[in-house]
């Protein structure tokens, strides 16, 4: 049970002594982090109170590991095998010459779309015409 309150209290102290400070001149927020979270203090909406914020996980040593994992991650992205890096010229060609087909058989329905609405629009005006009665 020592043991117990030991870890208790060794977490409270790392959750609640301040490690870093920062003041925002503009706004008046001050940020105050420990080792396991951070406390923003500023003034409120209104001018009148006081808005306080506390963030849970957001203090320096858990910045810290954010930084190590979001390295590693970003290390695993990328490779230093230049064979593995290239990209085949083949294989872009190959996908190059489907996104052509597709097009061509797009302009071709386009094509035809166009032809039948031009003949529509001929007929509508022959009827527009032959409906026309100058005596009116």
């Amino acid at each position: 049970m020592k043991t117990f309150w030991k870890a208790l209290g060794i977490t409270a102290l790392a959750a609640l002594v301040p490690v870093r400070f920062q003041k925002d001149e503009k706004t008046g927020k001050r940020k105050y982090q420990s080792l396991l979270l951070s406390v923003d203090v500023g003034p409120g909406e209104d001018e009148t109170g006081t808005d306080i914020g506390i963030n849970l996980g957001e203090g320096v040593l858990t910045d810290l590991g954010r930084a190590i994992v979001g390295a590693r991650r970003e290390a695993e992205m990328f490779t230093d095998d230049p064979a593995e890096a290239a990209v085949d010229p083949e294989e872009l060609q190959t996908v190059a010459d489907d996104l052509q087909a597709v097009a061509d058989e797009a302009q071709a329905v386009a094509d035809e779309l166009q032809a039948a609405a031009d003949e529509a629009q001929a007929t509508a005006d022959e009827a527009t015409a032959a409906d026309f009665d100058p005596e009116f």
